[in-house]
């Protein structure tokens, strides 16, 4: 009867037969498939392709995976196996999971080319060229060119320190080039510095607070990085007293917490304020203040027009040109930082200004209340 015809009828279940014991998809060599892990022992580790025969990732092959990753391996994961060899001599197939997780690595790659998306990395070397960073199983290159962590203009010498400096260090990186055949993996810092200051100046308003580090002072400001993007602290913005300079108040390297002034997106500029977050002496002060008292002070500036000066905790009064001995500004050595004697001419707390004078300082004062000063002594 086995030499028989099949019937019409029968003909479709035989192929199905066949089908399932030929199992058609059998896997190819160089083929990456996702496999279930079986069984882990110290020589050899057997996973499931989801074919008729389990697959064998032989010793040689697991010598080259980081001992990390092997001691977490275990019966149950799921891992990226490349078929080596359909014909082990056991008759199992030969797999290389070293491979399929390097291509899982190249695939990643592709795809964050594709994306944009920012990585982090180690610099692990340096050479001529560059520095070299890991890409899980891959060694990327990032070009001379393309570090933003070097000084731009570095040669000889000071670009050879300047890159083993970066040894150690953890990079923020884009992909720029992904060519698998040559073997070629190249990432940028530049560009991934320049996708990251764009997201955040997307995302950045007005009236919100950010923590940043001081990156650097300079006798205008503070240079505040909050994360990819620098932001000023303008000198005035700093502190309620009268900041001289920067160092005064901050070092570089400080953790700092700002409030956000101002967000120019086109110019890629931010005016940020530590003063705004921080408790505003000026109800404290004025609360002792009162028309036709004396108090000491501290000259902050000398202005054509008068000067001004510190009557406590960096709030401000003005010494007008016309409520100065001779009349004239030049004709005093007042400069800032010297000490002064004041008499409060008006306090007006609406518009937190201080009227101040130096003529008749010694003098009976005029009874609270006088308003002894004219408005153009107002600034």
């Amino acid at each position: 009867m086995m030499g028989e015809q099949l019937a019409d009828w029968q003909q479709p279940q035989f192929a199905a037969l066949l089908e399932s014991d030929y199992d058609y998809t059998r896997p190819r060599r160089g083929q990456v498939r996702q496999a279930v892990v079986l069984s882990v022992r110290e020589d050899e580790v057997i996973v499931d392709l989801g074919t008729k025969r389990d697959g064998f990732v032989p010793r040689r092959d697991l010598e080259l995976l980081d001992d990390a990753y092997r001691t977490r391996l275990q019966s149950g994961d799921r891992v990226p196996v490349c078929v080596l060899d359909t014909s082990g001599h056991r008759g199992e197939l030969v797999v290389s999971l070293n491979q399929g997780l390097r291509q899982q690595d190249w695939l990643r790659a592709d795809e964050c080319l594709e994306s944009g998306e920012i990585c982090e990395a180690q610099v692990t070397g340096v050479n001529r060229g560059g520095v070299i960073v890991p890409f899980g199983r891959l060694r990327g290159f990032v070009p001379n060119s393309q570090l933003e962590s070097v000084p731009r203009g570095s040669s000889g010498d000071r670009l050879r320190q300047a890159k083993s400096g970066l040894v150690g260090q953890t990079l923020s990186l884009a992909v720029i080039e992904v060519d698998q055949r040559r073997r070629r993996l190249v990432l940028s810092e530049r560009v991934a510095g320049r996708r990251s200051r764009r997201q955040l100046l997307e995302v950045l308003t007005e009236g919100e607070v950010r923590t940043g580090v001081v990156r650097n002072l300079v006798e205008f400001g503070a240079f505040v990085d909050l994360g990819g993007v620098d932001g000023l602290i303008h000198v005035s913005e700093l502190d309620w007293r009268h900041v001289t300079h920067p160092s005064d108040v901050l070092s570089v390297g400080d953790e700092v917490e700002v409030y956000v002034l101002s967000v120019d997106r086109e110019r890629e500029r931010i005016g940020l304020s530590r003063k705004r977050l921080l408790p505003d002496p000026w109800p404290r002060v004025v609360r002792r203040l009162h028309a036709g008292q004396t108090v000491d002070g501290t000259v902050t500036k000398a202005a054509d027009f008068g000067v001004f000066v510190d009557v406590g905790e960096g709030v401000e009064g003005l010494v007008h040109v016309s409520e100065m001995p001779g009349g004239n500004v030049s004709h005093t050595d007042l400069g800032p930082g010297s000490p002064i004697t004041v008499r409060v001419l008006e306090v007006d707390r609406w518009r937190r200004r201080i009227a101040l004078s130096l003529r008749h300082v010694t003098q009976a004062a005029p009874s609270p209340g006088a308003r002894t000063a004219s408005p153009g002594h107002w600034v």
